[in-house]
């Protein structure tokens, strides 16, 4: 399922009008017709409210084409005998030519305009404006589209705080004015919108930062837009979800005949002295996924808690204390011999010792195998250089042992750690610079609070730069966790499902088990292609938060635990 800029938007419905033939004001008059049919819906659905009088329904239209929809959805409701009426902001002599043509064919059906405002900040104004709003029980938000790319000066700010101030019905047309298509950040102000009608293909910002929130309940209404093949940029980024009714079908395939051998060995090098809940819960997510065998090798102070609470799992050991034996170091390379995936990093530390396990994996890899950086093991590589080899150097050594099928899983401030380290240590500042606008005032490469804003400001662009320079695949973690690959383009997925009730401790490492699983599961990586083992990486974190809502049902969003979210995958693979 793709997700749209709006430049993206622009470009399809250019090229619907331009190369495929159907004229703007068809697609105009198909997109009015699904918010006349959305809003004659909600009239129905409340019957107490509306029994015996009829529902006003004000539909509020900037002077473009996302206008001409709302005026275009006044007239049809109008003409099925509802009380319908138009608020017109802005000049209309500066409106498009088919917002133009939408004026006419109301104003030759006599559509009530309640008045035509251009905001200017006088007061009286939008005290009148505040008057028409509030005669409304339903609005129908035209003002902006899918091409705002400036932030709203105040005068339309102030327009816009009238709305939210009402307690009217508010369905956005196509995006909620003031959400930047691209970004889903508000530009200045936004509608606060119940729900959204938007057009052909989801939106990208309505499902990302605050356009989540002002979106409300999103519906996608076919109209007969068609996919520009052409006028993509080289730097533009292609955004793409797994629909939920996809995301079983996709799975690995599990052959009816088989044996424990045959759906993958994962191993998991994790906990520490002090920690064993981290490595349990990969653990555990990788066998509750599918995984066919799984080994733990971690302290051995951790051995007796897990072989109680997970009997199925296999157990390597290294004793306490700062140094890893030769006989311990050649277990672990024997592990990783023996594994189809590792993971490392959960709850492991990020002392000498734990950077010489993580150094030891990084060099027993080879083609064919997967490796899923976790946690303490980025940590370890994004830290300043203890004894020897460098964390950034592990890192490289570790992404070329693995030849491209090495993923990471930092959340943002992980994330952010190991920019600043590639900025700092590798002499490549540019990797930064092409990220955010290089004249970018106050930027310091030591301040990483700058390094965690950049990031998240720029999650998609990161996790492609990212997964490009390395070889590797990421998987940026936030509210919306991004998923880009080397050797499919530009192309990030993004994942929809989730809730914040899996914003708890172990949560990660719980999705670490389940893409281990999975990927684990692909019996030829090789064979299958970076574009199906992305899918995969993809469909894992889909299904970690679906897990996560599942969980949600049984236990709520407030008290839930990682170990909820395992529990949930029973519901979700059943």
């Amino acid at each position: 399922m793709l997700l749209l800029t709006g430049k993206q938007s622009k470009l399809n419905d250019d090229y619907t009008q331009s190369k495929i033939g159907i004229p703007g004001l068809v697609l105009m008059e198909r997109a009015a017709l699904s918010i006349a049919e959305r809003v004659e819906t909600l009239i129905a659905e409340d019957k107490v409210r509306f029994y015996k009088r009829k529902p006003k329904v004000i539909a509020i239209a900037g002077m473009g084409n996302n206008g001409g929809d709302a005026v275009a959805a006044a007239r049809i409701l109008c003409q099925r005998n509802n009380d319908a009426a138009i608020v017109l902001i802005g000049n209309p002599d500066n409106a498009t030519e088919s917002m133009k043509k939408q004026l006419e064919i109301a104003g030759n059906l006599c559509v009530d305009t309640e008045c035509c405002f251009v905001p200017d900040g006088d007061e009286s104004k939008y005290e009148a404006f505040k008057n028409v709003i509030e005669s409304a029980d339903i609005l129908i938000d035209g003002l902006f589209g899918v091409g705002l790319s400036r932030d709203l000066d105040n005068n339309y700010k102030k327009l816009i705080e009238v709305i939210n101030a009402s307690d009217t019905y508010k369905v956005a047309v196509d995006i909620p004015s003031g959400i930047d298509c691209t970004t889903g950040r508000v530009r200045g102000d936004a509608v606060m919108s119940n729900e959204t009608i938007t057009f052909g293909f989801m939106k990208y910002g309505l499902v990302v930062n605050e356009g989540r929130l002002y979106g409300g309940k999103v519906t996608v209404s076919e109209i007969g837009l068609e996919i520009s093949p052409t006028g993509y940029d080289d730097d533009d980024i292609s955004f793409r979800a797994i629909p939920d009714e996809r995301m079983k079908m996709l799975l690995p395939y599990r052959n009816p005949n088989s044996n424990k051998g045959t759906f993958g060995k994962v191993l998991v090098v994790a906990g520490s002295d002090e920690i064993y809940g981290a490595a349990y819960l990969s653990a555990a997510a990788a066998y509750k996924t599918g995984a066919g065998l799984v080994k733990v090798f971690t302290s051995e102070v951790n051995k007796d808690n897990l072989m109680n609470m997970l009997p199925e799992a296999m157990i390597g050991c290294y004793k306490k204390g700062d140094i890893l034996s030769d006989e311990e170091e050649e277990n672990l390379k024997k592990s990783v011999e023996w594994a189809d995936t590792v993971v490392i990093g959960p709850g492991l530390g990020t002392g000498q010792k734990s950077r010489t396990i993580l150094d030891v994996v990084a060099d027993a890899g080879k083609t064919g195998k997967c490796l899923i950086m976790d946690a303490d093991a980025i940590n370890i590589c994004a830290s300043d250089k203890a004894e020897g080899i460098t964390g950034l150097e592990i890192f490289k050594k570790a992404a070329a042992s693995f030849n491209g099928k090495m993923i990471i899983t930092p959340h943002i401030a992980e994330m952010a750690r190991l920019v600043r380290t590639i900025d700092l240590e590798d002499n490549d500042s540019g990797f930064t610079e092409r990220i955010i606008d290089p004249d970018r005032d106050n930027f310091k490469a030591s301040d990483i609070r700058e390094y965690i804003k950049t990031v998240s400001d720029n999650i998609s662009e990161t996790a492609v730069r990212m997964a490009e320079r390395f070889g590797i695949t990421v998987v940026l973690k936030d509210a919306r966790t991004h998923i880009a690959s080397h050797g499919i383009g530009r192309e990030v997925y993004v994942n929809l499902t989730g809730n914040s009730g899996m914003s708890t401790g172990g949560s990660g490492d719980v999705l670490t088990g389940i893409i281990a699983a999975l990927v684990s599961g692909i019996h030829n990586i090789e064979e299958a292609g970076m574009g199906y083992f992305a899918q995969t990486v993809a469909i894992s974190v889909k299904l970690h938060g679906a897990a996560g809502d599942a969980a949600r049902q049984l236990k709520g969003e407030r008290g839930m635990l990682a170990t909820d979210i395992i529990e949930g995958l029973d519901k979700v693979l059943s």
